[in-house]
Parts: C-alpha cells; structure tokens; sequence
C-alpha cells in the first residue's frame, strides 16, 4: 500500500491565496514564489491532481483554486469591457485580456489567428480526403501543407 503524500507547505492559506493571485492573470511562477513555495512543487500538485496521480484533497483543492481563480478574473475583466464599452473606456481591460498569460490564448488576436488558421487547414484536409485521390497523391499533398505551415497532419511513421 503506498503511502499518502503530506504536505508541509501546501494548506488552506496557500489555496487562498493561489486563487486570489489567479485571479489577477499571475503566471504559475509568480503565484509560487508570491506563497512561498518553488515553482516546481506547484505545478507537480497542479499536475497530480490533472493526471489523477492519486492526488491527494489539499492538491484537488489547489488545482480547484487556479481554474476558479482564472475564470473569475477573465469573467471580471470581460465584466469591465461590457461596462466600459458605453464610456469607451475599454483600453485597460482589453490590455489585460491579451497580455495576461491566463487570458491571452482565448482573447488576444494571435488566438484568433491561430484558431482559423487551424480550421482552415482542417478544412484543407478534409477536401483532400473529398478529391478522389491516390493514397500517394494524397500523402504527397498532405507533406507539402504540413512543410509549408508546420501542422503535424501525418503520423512521424508516414513521413518517409
């Protein structure tokens, strides 16, 4: 029977303030040094209790703790652009939504960018599955889209 993992840093307070801190868009590497733990111990409770590593209540509760706080702060700030959209006065809040770490994948351009850049190559791909052609014709066309935007469209055993 393996033993429970204990905690001597990881506590009620340190969840708080992990959440509070979240909140704010902090990287993972701020909120660690701002609770007095190292990085490397967050992230491999946040991991546990990703992975199911048979993660321990206190590492649940952690992890619980980030995504509220992220969802909370990009809710707040989404919250003051819809306020100050009237008073054009969105400058800050959208700053924060694509420059904050915990934000910017969902909110800055480059998501956008890189989202429809995904579809259309999805799109591409799935009318080269539509054209009728040879499975060597096809493999050659899929080489050429993966060389020219850097998408792994075939399997590493395929590329030859």
């Amino acid at each position: 029977m393996k033993l429970a993992r204990r905690h001597y840093k990881l506590n009620d307070e340190v969840i708080n303030k992990v959440r509070f801190l979240a909140e704010f868009g902090a990287p993972l590497e701020h909120i660690a040094s701002a609770v007095g733990v190292s990085y490397e111990a967050l992230n491999k409770w946040i991991k546990n209790a990703k992975i199911n590593n048979n993660p321990t209540d206190l590492e649940i509760r952690l992890l619980q703790a980030v995504n509220e706080g992220r969802a909370a702060g990009g809710l707040r700030l989404v919250s003051k652009i819809a306020e100050s959209a009237d008073k054009g006065e969105t400058k800050d809040a959208q700053w924060l939504l694509t420059h904050a770490p915990a934000y910017r994948k969902h909110y800055s351009d480059n998501a956008a960018v890189t989202r429809a850049r995904a579809e259309g190559i999805e799109a591409a791909v799935a009318a080269i599955a539509e054209a009728g052609l040879t499975p060597e014709q096809e493999r050659m066309v899929l080489l050429r889209i993966q060389a020219k935007t850097g998408q792994q469209l075939l399997p590493a055993d395929e590329e030859r």
